[in-house]
């Protein structure tokens, strides 16, 4: 992750942390990964709402992320009931775990805001090493946007200069403030990007939902989940 995505990442109070909180897509998934016990990797793992679901549902869970405070926060509350790291996921050394051990991994939204295309690459490559052969990854994406939400189309075309790549944008606070880049996708995209990263029997769902940060505007998001091959 380069400099800048990981001081914006490991600086936010925990509270704070933008989270995804529709999470029925991801529930019914896991309503289908009847093996038990199973491994599952919380990538991006934040204040720990997908971990304590993944343990609600009998997974043995490890999750990883990259703001101290959060890690900090989770040890104190979940104890020995699942193992935390502070990571940076887009690491070029991977997750520093035991790798191909997992059978199942959810990314909940961070591959849009993890960096660039190159900290994206970089962490799917990651999160293909970290699983077992044939084990399945739960994955989600911030789609473009612009045809639902004016705002999205004028923040497009303000920030393509200094992103360099149209559908990425900086978001900001009430102040201005820059607090973390984030990048929409298309769905041929998200598509092609699991592919290249070898993961195959990749299905996409498509929502229209409430914006993470802009709960009173309309957003799209896709749902992928795929296999490691």
């Amino acid at each position: 992750m380069h400099a800048q995505s990981r001081r914006d990442w490991a600086s936010f109070e925990p509270a704070a942390i933008p989270t995804k909180t529709q999470l029925q897509p991801l529930e019914r998934w896991l309503g289908l990964q009847t093996h038990r016990p199973a491994r599952a990797l919380d990538i991006g793992c934040g204040a720990g709402g997908v971990t304590r679901l993944l343990l609600a549902r009998g997974f043995s869970v490890v999750g990883v992320d990259i703001n101290p405070a959060a890690i900090a926060a989770l040890k104190r509350e979940l104890g020995d009931a699942a193992e935390v790291h502070e990571r940076d996921v887009a690491s070029e050394a991977g997750f520093g775990l035991d790798e191909a051990g997992f059978d199942v991994a959810v990314c909940q939204l961070v591959v849009s805001v993890v960096g660039d295309a190159r900290d994206r690459a970089q962490l799917l490559s990651n999160t293909w090493r970290a699983l077992r052969p044939g084990g399945s990854l739960f994955i989600s994406f911030s789609g473009l946007s612009a045809d639902l939400n004016a705002e999205y189309a004028e923040l497009y075309a303000r920030d393509v200069q200094a992103t360099g790549e149209y559908g990425s944008y900086l978001s900001r606070d009430g102040d201005g403030r820059v607090l973390y880049r984030t990048h929409h996708f298309a769905k041929a995209d998200v598509e092609r990007l699991l592919q290249e990263h070898g993961f195959v029997a990749i299905q996409i769902e498509e929502q229209i939902e409430a914006s993470s940060r802009r709960p009173e505007q309309r957003a799209r998001f896709f749902y992928a989940t795929c296999t490691r091959a």
